[in-house]
């Protein structure tokens, strides 16, 4: 590349990405994304497969592309200084001592949810996460709740899956859209052993400027010791936090009918 000069190529591929981000949540295919990025197939999928390797981009099942969870490590200087990651920090350790347990917050890429924050709990059992961390929307607390808050077409998407039964009490069908319409009502979401045998997590969602679900947080534990009950008695506490963190990225109560 001549100095002083752009390179064409990171222009395409940046053409590239951001027409697989407009093309939101429901992904976008080969043939479609080389035309609205003006380029022929063979050089969309020449560009798509690097993209793929880096995990800029992900394909799913149907072979349609959809935003990588690499672009969430890019973005950590970002997250850190303007976005969710800076506004839900003070809440997350507060209520890590609220609760004794370990809190995460995680956004939703695809049809998963991606951890990009955690504050462990001081005890000595502790659950095993990471940032970066993906997990299905379907059947976790943080997944439930933005899921709960999506609109129809996409939850359809969702539940037309294939999704995977992780334990015994993993919903689908009917039964996790009859639970998802009682996580509106309540504004939380529970995991009740339903991602992992052995582990309980309670989820909030959190709110952006336009009433859209960006992120959540959860509070997990060992189901031995946090039960139905505690998850329930966390939740109104938890339910304040969520609301403010939403209006500390611009929601504001009257949208949508009500706060989050």
């Amino acid at each position: 590349m001549r100095s002083g000069r752009k390179s064409s190529s990171v222009d395409k591929a940046f053409e590239i990405v951001a027409a697989v981000s407009e093309a939101g949540r429901s992904g976008i295919a080969l043939g479609a994304l080389a035309a609205r990025a003006g380029v022929a197939v063979s050089t969309a999928h020449r560009y798509v497969t690097s993209l793929l390797e880096l995990r800029v981009l992900d394909r799913d099942q149907a072979g349609c592309y959809r935003l990588g969870v690499r672009l969430i490590m890019l973005a950590g200087q970002y997250l850190d200084e303007d976005g969710l990651r800076a506004a839900a920090q003070p809440y997350l350790a507060e209520l890590v001592e609220l609760s004794g347990e370990t809190v995460h917050l995680g956004i939703p890429v695809g049809h998963q949810i991606v951890y990009i924050d955690k504050v462990e709990s001081a005890k000595s059992v502790r659950l095993v996460s990471r940032i970066g961390n993906r997990a299905p929307l379907h059947c976790t607390a943080m997944g439930k709740a933005v899921l709960s808050l999506f609109d129809a077409p996409t939850v359809a998407e969702v539940l037309a899956g294939p999704l995977e039964r992780r334990t015994p009490h993993t919903l689908t069908g009917d039964a996790l859209l009859a639970e998802l319409a009682l996580i509106r009502r309540q504004g939380y979401a529970i995991d009740d052993e339903e991602n992992e045998e052995g582990v309980r997590c309670v989820g909030l969602p959190i709110r952006n400027s336009a009433g859209q679900a960006v992120g959540a947080f959860s509070v997990s534990a060992p189901a031995g010791r946090f039960g139905l009950e505690d998850c329930h008695r966390l939740a109104p506490t938890a339910l304040a936090m969520a609301t403010d963190i939403s209006h500390r990225l611009g929601y504001g109560p009257n949208q949508n009918g009500r706060r989050p």
